[in-house]
């Protein structure tokens, strides 16, 4: 599948719920975004910036993301783009654990968006070549230990990528070596990330909100950046 196939398959895909966000969480929005933002601040100043990463954050209404198993199956498909055959993603081809087909089959993520209140989409932008995804991956949860120590229920964290808990992976491991710290990636629950971004966008807590993710585009052109990065990643608030 060419890359911007890709794209437009997912962009076509409806969000659970269509129409305006939810009384409820528009509420939880007004009351919550300054205090969130504020913890997700203390990471960027302590150590996202260590690490080379800004941090764009913002809630959107659980109900308003766009999740599909045609989404979770991108995963496994190879594609094609003018620089040559691009392989599936190595959790995939190295059996991760928090990978596809170990990741939650998507009615069961459903269930999950029904019963909470908002989706904190977190993305953290850096260069390829200084910031490692798995730091991110660090950054998340400990956005989520703080967030739960100031009072707030969370229910999921979503990472970018296959899981980096475990530095050196886990193909070999027979089962999850830390199932109660693995992290499934967004797409790997079947979640279309670009419409998170935008969503989130909407309903800034800081930096303006999350942008939208950039594709990598201009092979072999002047133009052409394949090193800025944004990983986007998530946490589920009841």
């Amino acid at each position: 599948m060419k890359a911007e196939e890709r794209i437009k398959t997912g962009e076509r895909i409806a969000p659970l719920s269509p129409g305006k966000p939810a009384a409820e969480f528009i509420e939880f929005h007004r009351r919550a975004r300054r205090k969130i933002g504020g913890i997700i601040r203390k990471i960027q100043e302590n150590e996202a910036g260590e690490r080379g990463y800004a941090i764009r954050a913002g809630l959107m209404d659980p109900l308003h993301s766009v999740i599909s198993k045609r989404v979770k199956g991108f995963c496994r498909l190879p594609y094609r783009t003018t620089d040559g055959l691009i392989a599936s993603c190595p959790g995939i081809l190295d059996n991760w654990k928090a990978c596809p087909p170990h990741s939650p089959p998507v009615r069961a993520t459903v269930e999950v968006l029904s019963r909470a209140r908002a989706f904190l989409v977190v993305q953290f932008a850096g260069d390829e070549d200084r910031t490692e995804q798995g730091d991110a991956h660090l950054l998340i949860a400990r956005a989520a230990v703080d967030l739960a120590e100031n009072g707030y229920d969370v229910r999921e964290v979503y990472a970018c990528g296959p899981c980096r808990i475990c530095r050196r992976g886990c193909g070999a491991a027979g089962e999850c070596r830390q199932p109660g710290k693995r992290l499934f990636a967004l797409e790997s629950c079947g979640f279309w990330v670009n419409a998170l971004c935008r969503e989130a966008g909407k309903f800034p807590v800081l930096a303006g909100g999350p942008e939208e993710v950039r594709w990598i585009r201009n092979w072999g052109l002047p133009n052409q950046d394949t090193t800025a990065v944004r990983y986007v990643t998530g946490i589920l608030l009841g």
